[in-house]
């Protein structure tokens, strides 16, 4: 049970990135509606990058939760600290590089 709590933990925090990514691409829109400013800036390079963040959260909740339920079946458990590693670093990056974006 604690397994499928995690996985929908990671799709409830994609979906979160996914729904906030929409949020900050329509805000160029709003922008243009309300200020009459054209061209989007980097509100929609934000927005699909969070889309695409939230895409692989959920990617990524998925293919663990699958790994771990095969390591269940089995009783050959074992903790996956390089691989979660990496995504986190992943995810460090692609923040990084959103934030060099405004600078």
């Amino acid at each position: 049970m604690a397994n499928e709590r995690t996985f929908l933990a990671w799709v409830r925090t994609g979906i979160a990135l996914i729904g906030f990514g929409f949020v900050i691409a329509k805000f160029a829109l709003f922008l243009q509606l309300i200020k009459g400013v054209k061209g989007s800036g980097n509100s929609v390079i934000f927005g699909e990058a969070m889309i695409v963040l939230g895409g692989a959260v959920i990617g990524y909740g998925l293919l663990l939760y699958l790994l771990v339920e095969r390591d269940l079946e089995n009783n050959t458990y074992r903790s996956r600290y390089v691989m979660n590693s990496i995504f986190a670093l992943f995810v460090l990056l692609t923040a990084v590089g959103l934030a060099l974006l405004i600078i």
